[in-house]
């Protein structure tokens, strides 16, 4: 007979294993996650982002994650994830047509636009299939730049805010933070991206040397940053003091859930930071 601890230790283990499966399988986490630096953009730019255009970066990012869910899962005999990929994705497209129409003309065609460019790195095209993805490097570039870019201009275009000096500075800082959140997921992924003939940084370059760029550059970014913009100089130390551990300690072996819980959690720290001053 199991013991009380030893029961109590297996529905703590069961009950993690639900989470995981319902917030990071479902990309329910890492769209959060994504939303909390649009809350994080308006405060710093000093503009409230309305529900509609929180929404929409929700949605938008549950719809990508999940079609690319779908799209490496259609030949991998996991028809029930497959299958859950499938109509989340539909979900998510819902919920992003269903709130751009309750925002202006400019901001549906700034997402519309953004969505067309992300799909596409995702969706085979040609007769042999071809995806932007297996573009050397391109995995870790997109996804960065597709996450910061929406953060800051879907919701500063929706309440017709000014482009200032502040807002190249914020969007700087979230561009190294989601670049540097990829590369780590293509450290994670070495093994199977390179069955798959992905050209990944950490593929081409070599774990150290991708490890050595992605410190010496988030750190050379991050404390330019807070030199030249001293409003952002909390959020940019509290990112890099992140990051570093993140960056030196985990590896392709490392747990899954460790890039779940901590390398997309880390997306939520520069809005906890900055709406706790």
């Amino acid at each position: 007979m199991p013991t009380s601890a030893e029961v109590t230790h297996a529905e703590r283990q069961q009950l993690g294993a639900v989470l995981y499966e319902y917030s990071v399988g479902t990309h329910l986490w890492v769209a959060c996650a994504v939303t909390s630096l649009a809350l994080f953009a308006g405060h710093v730019l000093a503009f409230e982002p309305s529900l509609a255009a929180l929404g929409v970066v929700f949605f938008s990012t549950f719809l990508i994650y999940n079609l690319d869910t779908a799209l490496d899962l259609r030949q991998s005999g996991d028809g029930l994830r497959h299958l859950r990929a499938v109509r989340l994705t539909w979900l998510g497209l819902g919920g992003v047509l269903g709130l751009l129409a309750t925002t202006h003309w400019s901001t549906a065609a700034l997402v519309l636009a953004g969505a067309g460019v992300s799909c596409l790195y995702a969706v085979p095209l040609g007769s042999r299939g071809f995806r932007m993805k297996a573009l050397p490097g391109a995995k870790s570039l997109v996804v960065g730049s597709a996450v910061a870019i929406a953060v800051v201009c879907v919701p500063l275009v929706e309440q017709g805010a000014p482009w200032t000096s502040l807002t190249w500075s914020t969007l700087a800082l979230l561009l190294t933070l989601t670049s540097v959140n990829a590369t780590l997921f293509d450290v994670r992924d070495l093994e199977q991206d390179g069955a798959r003939g992905l050209r990944t940084l950490p593929l081409v370059l070599g774990l150290k040397t991708t490890r050595a760029l992605l410190g010496v550059g988030a750190a050379g970014a991050l404390t330019t940053i807070a030199a030249l913009e001293p409003r952002l100089s909390r959020p940019a130390f509290f990112v890099l003091a992140t990051l570093l551990p993140l960056i030196l300690l985990l590896g392709p072996r490392s747990p899954r859930s460790a890039y779940a819980w901590l390398v997309d959690g880390a997306l939520f720290l520069p809005c906890f930071v900055t709406l706790g001053q």
